[in-house]
């Protein structure tokens, strides 16, 4: 069997060897506007919004913002000012959680 960098166990690394990679759930409530275009909000960590012709570009835009702010503080060790729980979404938004690795 051929190496595969894809295949950890291949690799070697297993347990406690295995890198961490810090794993954070944006939560992003997104609506269409009457105009066709696309509106979003993360819902647990303040302050970002973005507008899009579509629901990828929206979510695209917010999680790139997400991952700086979120990376920032936690390279400099500072809390992280989630807001929980995230106000419920309102009657026209849906819900959309996005993994973001650091």
């Amino acid at each position: 069997m051929q190496p595969n960098s894809d295949n950890p166990k291949l690799l070697g690394i297993t347990g406690d060897s295995k890198p961490q990679v810090p794993v954070f759930a944006c939560i992003v409530y997104v609506r269409k506007n009457k105009d066709a275009t696309v509106f979003g909000r993360v819902a647990n960590l303040a302050g970002i919004e973005a507008s899009g012709n579509s629901d990828r570009d929206v979510l695209g835009k917010v999680t790139r913002e997400f991952k700086s702010r979120v990376f920032k503080m936690f390279e400099e060790g500072q809390e992280i000012p989630w807001v929980d729980p995230p106000q419920p979404p309102l009657e026209n938004e849906q819900v959309r959680s996005v993994p973001v690795h650091l």
